[in-house]
């Protein structure tokens, strides 16, 4: 039996001594031999991973226009001035507004902040709302977070009319940058930032440790949300600082953030990166891309435990209906992914009427895994002519640069490498279409070809065990180029097949090998448990390995 849905790349270890590896790192062979296949090579190399300490967090004013942002902000709570936190809708935008917020708070800033709505005011600086906080709230200086690079108008009319903007931002830089006071980004061309992967929470987080002279530690719970919900790289001070953060989450005096975690079923003793990505995160972002996301600041700034509880229930009720649309939603895109106009297209540009364009990266995402391609889904909402929606992408195509040369035909456009969002009228649909293929066959794309698979370790059943994960846990926080150890097993029997879950949608097994045995669950491969139950011959498995606890045991 042949089901892989993916090209198995095993890694073939260089001439090293593990063994002799693992006595002079006190490290298990096995997280050895995956270290190898990363490639470490040295003792020390692998130590010091592992370890991790302080020295690999940066200066903060290695940043650019750090200290000219820092002077800016400080001489405005010192005049008194009214200063105005301009954040975003999503996780990452949450967390960034809500550690400037708090820090300007702390320093006795005059200081609010404003989450733009989705629906109304899009992503990043909005010319209406600059003009609202200028002329009717008489802000004096506004401070973006996780947004600001590529806001040219909004931002180029507030300097114009004597007020300073300073932009904290990670986004991909567009060719022509605004007018502002200051411009805090990781990879600023003028900078000397040693690192370019900061989240927006993550720049925040490095305005905060410059504004207040040292590392806050109570913001580091919020660091670690906004960084794993964006999906930038855990590598480097991201890791560490993430880390720091998950071990902090349990006993945050955050009472909103308590009431999230209970809301979503989460012990706090298993509270980790995968319970953040897969829970924690989600239902925050649930609340701006269906409604105001300011709601969620709210939830991480109040100190009201009955609000708090309330808030949280209703952050939750969201998600669910969430959850609800994007099925809805995902159902009907993925017949129109299969049907005969798009089935040889090496991409997809999938619109549709009414429908929530609140869940549209989501749908996006869901189609990139079935069908391997660059994918951008996109709805009228309004029924005004005006399509609005995400895209996401694979890891040979940068999305943002394979669309920015056509981005004089797109009434709004911004993101990075794997995701962005667009705003496009009806009649040039076609032209992002094409601009998009055309892309795809730059860069020699071939939806045809399975995706790899990148395995560390091809191991014995023999040789796993519940001490190894938490071993293996070493290595994390996991997270984009720093990805949880896949392993492979090979020559495996299976027996005690069975679909479980709602719709049978899962799989689960038992793997047999040498009079050793392994539980097994497949998700979403429910569909193969007749044909895995009848198989007589052995197969081969790549997976994860976790702990499941059930009442206790």
């Amino acid at each position: 039996m042949k089901d892989s849905r993916f090209n198995w790349q095993v890694p073939s270890l260089p001439d090293v001594d593990i063994a002799e590896l693992a006595k002079a790192t006190q490290l298990d062979p096995i997280i050895v031999r995956i270290l190898v296949a990363r490639g470490f090579r040295t003792a020390d190399e692998m130590t010091n991973f592992v370890a991790m300490d302080q020295s690999v967090v940066h200066d903060p004013f290695l940043l650019h226009d750090m200290q000219k942002a820092v002077e800016r902000i400080m001489s405005a709570i010192e005049a008194n001035e009214k200063i105005l936190v301009y954040g975003d809708y999503d996780a990452d935008g949450v967390t960034s507004t809500t550690i400037m917020y708090e820090t300007l708070a702390q320093l006795g800033a005059d200081v609010n902040y404003f989450v733009p709505n989705r629906f109304k005011d899009g992503y990043g600086p909005n010319l209406a709302e600059y003009q609202h906080f200028i002329n009717d709230e008489q802000v004096q200086l506004i401070v973006t977070v996780d947004n600001g690079v590529a806001g040219n108008e909004a931002i180029n009319y507030a300097q114009e009319h004597g007020v300073d903007v300073v932009v904290t931002d990670h986004h991909e830089m567009p060719d022509q940058l605004p007018n502002a006071y200051a411009i805090v980004h990781p990879r600023h061309p003028e900078g000397e930032y040693p690192f370019g992967d900061l989240s927006g929470v993550g720049v925040a987080f490095k305005v905060a440790c410059a504004l207040l002279e040292e590392v806050p530690e109570e913001f580091l719970d919020l660091y670690a949300i906004g960084t794993i919900a964006d999906l930038v790289s855990m590598t480097d001070e991201n890791r560490l600082l993430v880390k720091l953060g998950l071990q902090l989450i349990p006993e945050t005096s955050r009472i909103g953030l308590q009431k999230l975690i209970a809301v979503a079923g989460v012990e706090t003793s298993q509270i980790d990166e995968e319970t953040i990505g897969f829970t924690v995160a989600p239902r925050i972002n649930a609340v701006g891309r269906l409604g105001d996301a300011s709601q969620a600041v709210e939830l991480l700034t109040t100190f009201d435990e009955e609000q708090a509880t309330a808030i949280a229930k209703d952050i939750n009720a969201t998600n669910t209906k969430r959850q609800g649309l994007v099925n809805e939603i995902y159902e009907v895109a993925a017949e129109i992914a299969k049907d005969e106009d798009h089935r040889d297209l090496q991409t997809l540009v999938i619109s549709g009427h009414d429908w929530h364009q609140g869940v549209l990266g989501i749908v996006a995402s869901r189609l990139v895994e079935l069908t391997n391609k660059p994918t951008i889904v996109l709805s009228d909402q309004n029924q005004d002519g005006v399509y609005k929606g995400s895209g996401r992408s694979v890891a040979n195509l940068n999305l943002f640069e394979a669309l920015n040369p056509a981005r004089e035909h797109f009434e709004g456009f911004g993101g990075h490498h794997m995701a962005i969002g667009i705003t496009v009228k009806e009649a040039n649909l076609p032209v992002l279409a094409d601009q998009l293929e055309k892309a795809a066959e730059q860069a020699q794309l071939d939806f045809r070809q399975r995706p790899q698979l990148n395995l560390d370790a091809t191991v014995a059943i023999s040789e796993l065990s519940t001490d190894l994960v938490p071993k293996i846990k070493q290595l994390g926080p996991f997270g984009m180029d720093n990805p949880v150890p896949k392993l492979a097993i090979t020559n495996v029997r299976v027996t005690d097949v069975k679909a479980i879950g709602q719709n049978q949608a899962h799989l689960k097994f038992t793997a047999n090998q040498a009079g050793q045995q392994l539980a097994a669950i497949a998700f979403q491969r429910g569909e193969i448990a007749d044909k895995l139950s009848h198989l007589s011959n052995t197969i081969d498995l790549a997976g994860t390995l976790s702990i499941n606890e059930w009442r206790g045991m």
